[in-house]
């Protein structure tokens, strides 16, 4: 008995038998190496390189000596897509950022008048040049802030923007450490090169296009020595900054990651930013960096993370211990027994709220400044002397620069939108709503000795138009 063959359908049949020819077989991906296996990055879209080079590229635009404009240049294309969009949200309190913008350029009318008891301005190129800085970067910060908040998570991801303030969060920490190694070095900018003479002999024009990594001040004794300030003009400038990326640069070195070596790695970041940080002599930066920690240790503590509370805890501790154990310990002591500016901080003040009476609703538009020094109204500059009087009011502290160039309603609109921002948003115990909620805090504080402009602002405008955006979002929890 002989066993039937099965029935053979052309579907069961071989491909070569059908008469077509039969494909190769495919082949397969070789296997990662040693568990390593690539990953597919998104191409980084059109939407973010505004924001990315407005940020990140910042050193760039300031070896090139475009630090006025750089900015305010990158502002435009931002504003352009929030105009296309049409429809534009707005957080409650940036009314009041609007408003202060609109008596702003209502000040322009009084660029020519005296404040009480100080010089007649001059009115020269500086003067309008100074201005126009100050209001640009204004609305370029306004404008960052809606950019960020209007841009879905879809085209401006979080964490993409808080990468971006890590990334500036390192270069200032290598700035500020080449300040110490290279504290001499100074190179001009190619700006300065085409630029014509009479804006080179412009003291405003000529500090933005000259390159130097510290500033030289005499701070603990006659001869002056070098503070950090690279990629800024200012050491001021160079310490706020450094305060307000410090809880982003956590968020993107340390949320949600099990790798051991990036935790090393922020730690060591950190810790080499301890040296310029305590070589800066910068007590305002000392105190912000001490409201940073315990507003962090409260609002972590509120939200329920012990384990990040203790870990602040402990890097304080280690902080101190490495502080007081090596000669970092013995500068600090020595500036803060060396008070040498507080007398002329406190007459300058004195002299920004005199001014802002003669003018309290649109102020003057720019600074002045005073008549003599805070000793004598005999005592005024000369060639012998150039820092013996005749200092710019308003230049101490943000607070009393916008009293002089905005009268009262110009400060008050900055201290309550800042205010209501932090109010507005005091429950979002998220990541990003604590490092977002710093942002108010450390303005407030910040406003009473530095001026803030330029890359400060955006930094601001960038934390809080990402705690606002997250509260519907919830890109990080």
């Amino acid at each position: 008995m002989t066993t039937a063959s099965p029935l053979r359908t052309p579907e069961s049949e071989p491909s070569s038998i059908r008469g077509v020819a039969a494909a190769p077989p495919r082949a397969l991906a070789p296997p990662p190496l040693l568990g390593y296996r690539r990953r597919q990055r998104d191409p980084m879209p059109l939407r973010e390189w505004a924001l990315f080079a407005m940020i990140v590229l910042y050193p760039v635009g300031w070896l090139l000596g475009l630090t006025l404009v750089w900015i305010p240049l990158l502002a435009v294309p931002m504003a352009l897509e929030l105009l296309r969009r049409g429809r534009v949200k707005m957080p409650g309190p940036f009314a009041l950022w609007a408003l202060l913008l609109f008596l702003g350029l209502v000040s322009a009318t009084m660029l020519g008048a005296t404040p009480p008891h100080a010089l007649a301005p001059e009115m020269g190129l500086g003067r309008f040049l100074a201005y126009a800085q100050r209001m640009s970067d204004l609305a370029a910060a306004g404008v960052v802030l809606l950019y960020i908040g209007n841009l879905t998570e879809r085209e401006l991801p979080t964490k993409r923007v808080v990468k971006m303030l890590a990334t500036l969060f390192v270069v200032l920490v290598i700035g500020g450490l080449a300040g110490m190694v290279l504290p001499r070095f100074a190179i001009t900018t190619p700006l300065a090169e085409v630029l014509p003479k009479f804006l080179i002999n412009n003291g405003f024009v000529r500090s933005s296009v000259k390159i130097e990594l510290s500033q030289w001040q005499s701070i603990l004794e006659e001869a002056p020595r070098p503070r950090p300030a690279a990629p800024f003009q200012y050491t001021n400038t160079w310490g706020q900054c450094l305060v307000l990326l410090l809880p982003w640069f956590l968020i993107a070195a340390l949320h949600r990651t099990k790798s051991l070596w990036r935790r090393f790695w922020a730690i060591g970041v950190l810790v080499l930013s301890m040296v310029p940080t305590v070589f800066s002599l910068n007590r305002g930066m000392w105190l912000g960096l001490g409201l940073a920690v315990a507003y962090l240790t409260v609002r972590l503590a509120i939200r329920g993370s012990i384990l990040p509370v203790v870990g602040v805890m402990v890097g304080v501790a280690l902080v101190g211990i490495v502080t007081l154990t090596t000669p970092l310990g013995t500068t600090v002591m020595e500036r803060i027994n060396t008070p040498h500016s507080n007398e002329g901080r406190a007459s300058l003040n004195g002299a920004a709220v005199t001014a802002a009476w003669g003018s309290p609703i649109i102020g003057y538009g720019g600074q002045a400044e005073t008549i003599g020094s805070e000793r004598s109204i005999a005592i005024g500059q000369s060639a012998s002397c150039e820092q013996c009087g005749n200092r710019d009011i308003g230049s101490d502290g943000q607070l009393w620069s916008l009293l002089v160039t905005q009268g009262f309603v110009g400060a008050g609109l900055y201290i309550l939108f800042f205010a209501w921002m932090g109010w507005r948003f005091r429950r979002e115990h998220s990541w990003i709503g604590i490092a977002g909620g710093l942002v108010a805090p450390l303005a407030l504080w910040f406003m009473t000795i530095y001026n803030s402009g330029g890359m400060t602002l955006v930094i601001m405008m960038a934390g809080l138009g990402l705690m606002w955006r997250n509260e519907t979002t919830k890109a990080y929890r």
